[in-house]
């Protein structure tokens, strides 16, 4: 059995999305859970005199820390359940006509593998 959930949420003020896929698939006695989580958020905004002016303008940028991967593992001896996380943090610019957006993101794949069906559900 696959039960699949899926919710994309953005603010009122379009500045934050939130995307996130929840998988649960059965099988036997073992039940494994799948998260799958996208965020984006605008944490500037630059307005520029012309879009000639994006190029030097990019060229005096402080630069942001260097994309940043963290993946965890972890082992429930007494049920036998496991979890592995992988996370990805970091930020891109957009240029959209004048602006000059920078955007952080965050993206999540979460797996849950439980012995037991009833520690298994969505959140």
């Amino acid at each position: 059995m696959r039960e699949i959930l899926v919710r994309n949420l953005t603010s009122a003020d379009w500045l934050k999305r939130d995307c996130v896929v929840s998988e649960l698939m059965r099988q036997g006695d073992y039940a494994t859970r799948v998260i799958r989580r996208c965020t984006y958020r605008v944490e500037s905004q630059t307005e520029l005199p012309s879009t000639h002016d994006s190029i030097p303008w990019a060229r005096n940028l402080d630069p942001l820390p260097p994309r940043q991967v963290f993946v965890t593992k972890d082992m429930d001896p007494e049920t036998g359940g496991e979890r592995v996380v992988y996370k990805v943090l970091g930020h891109f610019y957009v240029v959209w006509g004048r602006s000059v957006f920078c955007v952080g993101y965050r993206h999540i794949l979460a797996m849950d593998i439980d012995a037991t069906e009833e520690s298994a559900s969505l959140e």
